[in-house]
């Protein structure tokens, strides 16, 4: 995901579920510091792991929201960054239409996501009926109907496997 990012510092960034911080410490390494950029995650425990990564980081700022019920102001951001987590979303419409109000005109939604393809749609299975936590995986297909009934238009797109998983990229406008 951070080798197709294309950022400025002078950029707002949204990092939607930042789980531990890794894209964060790579997206502002490589392109940083950021006028702003906002590590959201709903899990207290990965904040904190992400504060501790980032403790050097400036213009960050940390936010426990879930994607569905994201509290900013509409056209906040330049960029939101999704990665690995979209899956994880219990209503994926809301999510969107809540990324597309907090995005800028112009602004772009960077989406990398397990791809419910292949022999994938055998292990996703059992990742579902085995996990605890909500798991709502799409296709690639399917993901590009979302999108484009949310508004979003796709910019670039990428798809491959490791293995048996599967897994997609977007950039969207």
């Amino acid at each position: 995901m951070a080798n197709n990012l294309d950022l400025n510092p002078e950029d707002r960034i949204l990092d939607v579920s930042a789980g531990t911080g890794l894209l964060a410490e790579a997206a502002i390494n490589k392109f940083g510091p950021f006028e702003q950029y906002v590590v959201n995650d709903p899990s207290s425990n990965m904040l904190e792991i992400s504060k501790y990564r980032l403790r050097y980081k400036v213009n960050v700022e940390y936010t426990k929201h879930y994607a569905e019920e994201l509290p900013f102001d509409d056209n906040s951001f330049d960029h939101l960054l999704c990665l690995n987590a979209f899956h994880y979303y219990t209503d994926q419409k809301k999510a969107l239409a809540n990324f597309r109000r907090v995005l800028k005109d112009g602004g772009n939604l960077w989406l990398l996501n397990w791809n419910r393809v292949g022999l994938f749609v055998i292990a996703n299975y059992f990742i579902k009926l085995l996990s605890k936590e909500n798991i709502n995986t799409t296709s690639l297909d399917e993901m590009k109907v979302l999108l484009a009934d949310s508004g979003f238009s796709i910019e670039k797109e990428e798809a491959w496997g490791y293995r048996w998983w599967r897994f997609f990229f977007l950039k969207c406008s």
